[in-house]
């Protein structure tokens, strides 16, 4: 895992999660009624997490033979559905999220992160013959 593609991704995975909890962190500071104000930093690094655990699963077997590379795929993909869907949990019932503040940032955040994997993957897919 350290060719230069994984640690390119994985620099910009910490990119995007500091641009989005930066983000966060301002709407917080301009606008306090829009976010309830609990646990978005936390859902911000428990997004990048499970992108990051997905993004390791992917790059461990996408170098291997073509079969392996599409199971690991799948097996990354869903990785990130489960972590997300504990995530979810945790955020929603755990820390009494239910505002719609609340639910609209998760699913923001969530399309962020499934569209940085996504692209992600399609980019390393191209470069390499599946």
């Amino acid at each position: 895992m350290t060719s230069p593609v994984p640690v390119k991704n994985l620099l910009s995975l910490l990119l995007l999660s500091a641009i989005l909890a930066i983000l966060i962190l301002i709407i917080s500071a301009v606008r306090p009624s829009i976010l309830p104000g609990r646990g978005e930093l936390l859902l911000t690094g428990g997004f990048a997490l499970a992108t990051l655990a997905s993004l390791i699963v992917f790059f461990r077997g996408a170098g291997k033979n073509p079969e392996a590379s599409v199971f690991a795929t799948l097996i990354a993909l869903g990785i990130k559905l489960l972590l997300s869907l504990v995530l979810a949990l945790l955020f929603f019932l755990v820390l009494k999220n239910r505002d719609t503040g609340s639910l609209l940032l998760f699913f923001i955040l969530y399309l962020a992160f499934t569209f940085y994997v996504i692209l992600t993957f399609l980019s390393v897919l191209k470069k390499r013959s599946v």
